[in-house]
């Protein structure tokens, strides 16, 4: 779940001032002026993540909803699986503190790129599964937590120019999502149909060798994630004028 991640995450709403007056309140940042983009971001997290901004059209991050996941690697894979999350939340976006920031500029169609750190970054609720790991066999469903400890990500896209009603906004396309835990814990509840000695040595087994599975399903839940971040990026962008986000 590794790119969990998510998040993605990753309340990337880079550069959105916080007055709630905005966009007619003085702009903090001038474009590209990472520091202060930084300092802002995080402070938007901090604030605005539990609850959302309707002026800024930020959803909710802190538990984010995910509706449906799925992640499937193939038989050529030593992690072959069909997982599928369902109602699920992803808890701890609000501990992401932003490290640095790329782009921004006054060209939209750059490359954009957050560097950041999340203390915890959980993924929890409803799960099917079914499958092969390493050398074992999985099934189940029931409840799910994954937890991502200390991890570091990075978030690039690039930006795509919208003109609306004689004003030019800012898409976010191709974005990719990147993670590096120092430590993934899996919980998986009711495996093989709740036969618990099967479930716990299933669950140990997972845990002791959560860093190659993690290689095995990074991209694939990578992926998933970030078609998550890209729309919220997008939906906040998409609030007001790309140019209203800065001072000149």
């Amino acid at each position: 779940m590794s790119r969990i991640i998510l998040s993605i995450a990753v309340c990337f709403v880079l550069g959105v001032p916080i007055g709630a007056d905005f966009p007619g309140d003085p702009k903090p940042c001038k474009y590209g002026e990472s520091d202060c983009i930084v300092k802002l971001v995080n402070e938007l997290i901090s604030s605005k993540a539990s609850q959302g901004d309707r002026a800024l059209n930020l959803v909710k991050l802190d538990p984010l909803p995910v509706a449906k996941m799925n992640i499937k690697q193939g038989a050529d894979s030593p992690v072959n699986i069909d997982l599928t999350f369902t109602d699920n939340n992803v808890y701890g976006i609000s501990t992401m503190k932003i490290r640095k920031v790329k782009g921004f500029g006054k060209s939209i169609d750059k490359k954009h790129e957050l560097l950041l750190n999340a203390a915890t970054l959980t993924l929890a609720g409803p799960y099917k599964i079914t499958g092969k790991v390493l050398i074992l066999p999985i099934s189940g469903s029931g409840e799910s937590n994954m937890t991502l400890v200390n991890c570091d990500m990075i978030v690039s896209f690039t930006g795509k120019p919208v003109e609306k009603d004689g004003e030019t906004y800012m898409e976010a396309t191709n974005l990719k999502l990147s993670t590096k835990p120092e430590r993934l814990y899996y919980l998986f509840s009711n495996l093989f149909n709740g036969d618990k000695a099967l479930g716990d040595n299933m669950n140990t087994f997972l845990n002791d060798n959560w860093e190659a599975i993690f290689l095995e399903v990074q991209q694939s839940m990578q992926t998933a994630f970030a078609e998550i971040f890209q729309a919220i990026i997008t939906n906040v962008f998409s609030k007001y004028p790309y140019a209203k986000f800065f001072e000149e």
